[in-house]
């Protein structure tokens, strides 16, 4: 019962509200829109980890702490690999979360803390229901999400604790699914990607990307659309192509097709051999790097 009262006490100072301003013509701005409001913790006095896709293409982005007094945001860093963002601060410090590389299981009680527009926290409980692969249409994929009971009330990127107070992830999306209510990124992806978060060059995935909304359709992968610009827009690869196989290895589902591509760097050619219009077609992509294109 300690928990209930001792955990949000101890981490609120560290949940910040964050909202971003993207030009209409980055590529991220005709899906994420322009306005992105969401949600932050503290790792460190400095720095504040959070979606990526909140703060990607930022022309501007605001951040206020528990204090109510706006930061200036002096860096920005997104990392497409982990589907995180480190942004660092200038201004009065913030009290950092406790950051533990702990493995959850099933079953663990957990706390979502958020905030909203207005200064608002909220705060909610529940527990882990799976830790387990996720695949995203969004050429992305984890291998050990964690999925929870708990709804999120407030925004993206709000964090997730045990009932030590230790930070466990982020909360990247809402899910449809019963006990399943909302995922998070575990904190262990920001551990092992911190130096190079961390470092002057930034993260850089070193995958092969082509552009592409795959989602798994009965047995199979269909495309439900491409990215404008993109490698598999210029391949003409278009919406309704259902994916056979890439380079030859037959590809059933998200995770079989982001493994078989993940084989590749940018620059590489990939041959993916779809179906369309009930004919088979063979269409070369030369893969693009998703870090230069979103930058």
């Amino acid at each position: 019962m300690d928990a209930l009262l001792r955990v949000p006490r101890e981490a609120m100072p560290a949940v910040v509200f964050l909202r971003s301003e993207v030009p209409a013509e980055h590529p991220s701005a005709a899906i994420l829109g322009q306005e992105r409001l969401g949600a932050g913790v503290a790792v460190a006095g400095d720095r504040i980890l959070t979606a990526h896709y909140l703060v990607m293409g930022a022309r501007e982005v605001e951040v206020t702490g528990f204090d109510g007094r706006p930061r200036t945001v002096r860096r920005t860093v997104v990392d497409h690999t982990t589907g995180l963002a480190l942004v660092t601060l200038e201004g009065p410090e913030l009290r950092a979360v406790r950051i533990e590389e702990t493995e959850p299981r099933p079953g663990l009680p957990i706390f979502l803390l958020t905030c909203t527009r207005d200064g608002e926290r909220k705060a909610t409980t529940g527990h882990v229901s799976v830790v387990g692969p996720f695949e995203a249409f969004w050429e992305y994929m984890l291998d050990r999400a964690i999925m929870t009971t708990a709804i999120n009330p407030g925004l993206a990127g709000a964090p997730l604790f045990d009932l030590e107070g230790r930070l466990l992830g982020l909360v990247s999306l809402g899910l449809a699914a019963v006990g399943r209510y909302s995922l998070a990124i575990p904190v262990g992806l920001y551990l092992a990607r911190r130096a190079e978060m961390e470092a002057e060059a930034g993260p850089r995935s070193g995958r092969a990307w082509v552009g592409f909304f795959p989602q798994a359709y009965d047995g199979g992968v269909i495309v439900t659309g491409v990215v404008e610009g993109a490698p598999a827009d210029r391949a003409g690869i278009t919406r309704g192509d259902l994916v056979l196989s890439l380079d030859g290895v037959t590809v059933s589902s998200l995770r079989e097709l982001y493994t078989a591509l993940w084989g590749h760097a940018p620059g590489e050619t990939i041959s993916l051999q779809v179906l369309r219009d009930s004919a088979i077609r063979v269409v070369e992509v030369t893969a693009g790097d998703r870090d230069d294109f979103y930058k």
